[in-house]
């Protein structure tokens, strides 16, 4: 990013995070919803049935990208004046990133292969992108590398598992449509997170495109603060689910979710004051962050470090996976209407106030949902208590 920045100004830029929310948003219809229903299904498949998994996974994912990219590509193209082949490639390499099989060695316990077959060689192609444009070269370098990350990640993964030629031959046409129905769960979780989360960058450009260069790069440096904050979500979730009785799990989860809210204070004060700071040293100087989006901000992380936590923490220990979607799409449904109102009348930072009330929408319907179903269980011990003499 400072690279393209210095050398390309904040247009590119602007065109770069275009091309990666189209490309984000229409991704998550590619990838099917593997991530959140596979690796579970891989901790317990044999080896051979692993390297099938897979494959029958880059089928179907194949079979959705034809006509999602018939439509993210232009849309890119056209949302990016100056840069129109650079963001519609961008978006293409978002794409392409969903056929990895980083889930697969999530579900089989082998982080170090998702390192070496997805992550490093991502880190060292942008890097030598970052070089190259550092020495006068053109934003193709970026986009074009994003787009070999992808295809090598695919590859490589294939090749690690052991997948054969035969295994993408024997996936059948009409067990493709079977197991895109199957996945439909999993799918819609993720496209309501979606819509307000990687399309928040397009919804704020139709508003007014003055306003996608302060709102992408609050985003951007929101969703790098979100990847840390990940890191002990997961740590989390591992630690509660560990407990075999369901009333001191559930203690657990609950004593998670107040750490985490804490946390989201800390992570949300520090972000208000240091994202001006940050923003000059990432992207060379060429956004100036003002001090009601740096807290907008700031805000947006308390809530997400906070419904990380009451989400995939709280309802999941408590059954109610389905709240979870239920939530996103109310997130969706307030978040893209108030996004694009304002982005056309508050420019970037009225766009970062609605983004901040998807959040905080999401968070909402998590909260009410787990008291509505403890108050449930405390009735139900109360009524199933024998009576005092």
């Amino acid at each position: 990013m400072p690279a393209i920045t210095a050398m390309h100004g904040g247009g590119a830029w602007a065109a770069v995070a275009i091309g990666q929310s189209v490309g984000g948003a229409a991704g998550v219809i590619v990838e099917l919803g593997w991530a959140l229903s596979g690796p579970q299904r891989a901790a317990r498949q044999s080896r051979r049935n692993r390297a099938r998994a897979f494959a029958l996974s880059v089928v179907t994912k194949a079979m959705i990208s034809i006509p999602v990219l018939m439509i993210a590509c232009p849309l890119a193209f056209l949302l990016s004046p100056g840069f129109e082949a650079d963001s519609a490639l961008v978006a293409v390499g978002a794409i392409l990133g969903m056929f990895a099989g980083g889930w697969i060695f999530i579900g089989m316990m082998r982080p170090v292969l998702f390192l070496l077959t997805e992550v490093l060689p991502r880190a060292l192609l942008i890097l030598g992108a970052a070089l190259a444009i550092w020495l006068g070269g053109p934003l193709l370098w970026y986009s074009g590398a994003l787009v070999l990350a992808s295809l090598f990640a695919c590859v490589s993964g294939a090749v690690v598992l052991g997948v054969r030629p035969q295994d993408f031959v024997a996936v059948g046409f009409r067990r493709c449509l079977r197991i895109i129905r199957m996945q439909g769960h999993a799918l819609a979780a993720n496209v309501f997170s979606s819509v307000y989360i990687s399309l928040g960058v397009t919804v704020a450009t139709l508003g007014s495109p003055h306003s996608t260069l302060l709102y992408a790069t609050v985003d951007r440096l929101q969703r790098m603060t979100q990847q840390v904050l990940s890191a002990q979500n997961s740590l989390m979730k591992g630690w509660v689910g560990t407990v075999v009785d369901p009333t001191a799990r559930l203690e657990r989860a609950r004593r998670m979710g107040i750490l985490a809210s804490l946390l989201g204070v800390v992570f949300g004060v520090a972000f208000a004051l240091g994202s001006p700071l940050a923003a000059d040293l990432v992207f060379s100087g060429t956004v100036h962050i003002p001090p009601a989006a740096a807290v907008i901000g700031g805000a947006s992380i308390w809530v997400i470090c906070t419904s990380m936590a009451s989400g995939g923490v709280l309802l999941v220990t408590l059954g109610r996976v389905d709240a979870i979607a239920r939530s996103a799409l109310g997130g969706a449904v307030v978040g893209v209407p108030l996004i694009f109102l304002g982005s056309m009348f508050g420019g970037g930072t009225g766009a970062l106030a609605g983004q901040l009330s998807a959040e905080a929408t999401v968070l909402v319907i998590q909260v009410v949902t787990i008291a509505s179903v403890l108050r449930r269980r405390r009735a139900a011990l109360v009524e199933s208590a024998p009576a005092s003499p």
